[in-house]
């Protein structure tokens, strides 16, 4: 009999095994065959969550339209069991109008609440410079709904990079940073989910319109296929299909942010196809020359990339760059803020998440962060969990325990960009530790007390 699945969005993979449990179809998107009649199971996977039904196929043709599957989006996507129409309108509003300053924003964050009823402090995040300092202009700048069940912040910034952190000294006295990026001619959208625990912006979605037009829910296609994207780089397995991607890649107005998470997308296919990314990353310079994230995947064509200053927005691309910067030092500017933040990268959901090394009022001496000795930067006190150079040099004391070597000969049999590649840190980190462990006199030449 004829057997027709059509769910909600393409982004939705479909998956039918017979009563025996052994699959007979398998797409994203429309299943469209023939099956003899019986009992089977229709499997939906959009992102990360799976819906299965049972159902019956007789004598007459099967035909079926499938409900999106309930995941809760950052977004407030049509559809989707965590949409509103307070957030859209205030999604609608505050990317084309400013809470804090004038003129149309390059930037807007929208928390809000997935669930009613939970907590919501409007003003618990800060919006930061590439050097740490606030341009939000504090509380102020925000604006919270009557509710509470949203708070935005939009302005008009300057192209560069930014970060996004908590106002308020953390529980864990780590002052964690997420790097964000204003690109001109674009507003950047970061739609930040609010729980119990307060904002998540590890978990956030964040997009790219023209700059004046806003945001524009009119089709939710390209949302879903960038939240399944982005579910997919959580847990690093493709949940996108290549002719979805294509197609939204392929249209007349580049987005670039859709492009690098696209790009991003297809690198996680077995067999990915570089000779087709390396045209989307032509356009995707034409359109954005200095975006970070670009860069990092200019990284995989083998061709020329300037230093990189600003850290980019996707721990993807971050690690990118690390393994770059690991074959041609300088790929990752020397003393840039790019550098420190993949020095101090922590793993926290897809985007460059990183321990800030800026001392905050209130944080520092909780955080551990001590400023150097004057005159001697080698035998500095750091912060041993944070400290990449500690890293590096405790790599390469576990090698010589395991070995039985001294660390002399660890160093001769290993170059600098293999130890760079293999502890994932960037080349000045590398070479900062081999020179303390080589003379003894500059730095600990051992592991210190456990």
């Amino acid at each position: 009999m004829p057997f027709v699945v059509i769910p909600d969005t393409p982004s939705v993979l479909v998956t039918v095994t017979d009563s025996a449990f052994r699959e007979v179809a398998h797409a994203m998107g429309t299943i469209d065959t023939t099956l003899p009649p019986g009992i089977y199971r229709i499997e939906q996977r959009f992102g990360g969550e799976v819906e299965s039904r049972f159902v019956e196929v007789g004598t007459e043709p099967f035909v079926e339209r499938l409900a999106l599957p309930r995941m809760p989006t950052a977004t407030p996507v049509e559809g989707t069991p965590t949409t509103r129409e307070d957030h859209r309108a205030a999604a609608m509003r505050w990317s084309t109008e400013a809470t804090h300053g004038g003129g149309p924003p390059t930037l807007m964050v929208l928390v809000r609440n997935l669930r009613r009823g939970w907590q919501l402090d409007p003003f618990a995040l800060e919006i930061a410079d590439e050097h740490g300092r606030p341009v939000d202009g504090g509380a102020g700048g925000w604006e919270p709904s009557g509710g509470q069940e949203w708070s935005a912040w939009s302005g008009e910034l300057p192209p560069g990079g930014y970060r996004l952190r908590t106002r308020r000294q953390p529980a864990d006295g780590l002052p964690l940073a997420q790097a964000l990026h204003v690109l001109d001619g674009w507003t950047t959208l970061v739609f930040v989910s609010n729980g119990p625990q307060g904002p998540q912006p590890q978990f956030a979605s964040i997009q790219m319109v023209p700059h004046g037009v806003g945001w524009q829910p009119t089709d939710r296609t390209p949302d879903l296929a960038m939240e399944a994207a982005l579910s997919g780089l959580r847990q690093g397995i493709d949940l996108v299909s290549t002719r979805q991607l294509l197609g939204l890649l392929d249209a007349r107005n580049v987005n670039p942010f859709l492009g690098i998470i696209g790009a991003h997308a297809l690198l996680l296919h077995q067999n990915p196809d570089l000779g087709r990314i390396g045209s989307l990353l032509e356009r995707l310079v034409h359109y954005a020359p200095v975006q970070p994230d670009i860069a990092a995947l200019c990284t995989l064509l083998d061709e020329p990339v300037p230093p990189v200053a600003s850290p980019p927005m996707l721990a993807a691309s971050c690690r990118l760059l690390v393994r770059a910067d690991s074959a041609d030092p300088g790929i990752l500017q020397d003393g840039s803020v790019a550098e420190s933040a993949a020095g101090h990268l922590v793993g926290r959901g897809v985007w460059t998440t990183w321990l800030e090394q800026e001392p905050r009022p209130g944080i520092a001496a909780r955080a551990g962060i001590v400023p150097p000795v004057a005159g001697n930067a080698g035998a500095a006190v750091r912060s041993r969990a944070a400290d990449p150079v500690d890293r590096v040099q405790r790599y390469v004391w576990e090698i010589a325990s395991v070995e039985d070597k001294s660390v002399d000969d660890v160093l001769s049999s290993m170059e600098p960009k293999d130890l760079s590649r293999r502890t994932g840190l960037p080349h000045k980190a590398v070479d900062t530790a081999i020179k303390e462990l080589r003379s003894p006199h500059d730095g600990p030449a051992h592991p210190q007390g456990e």
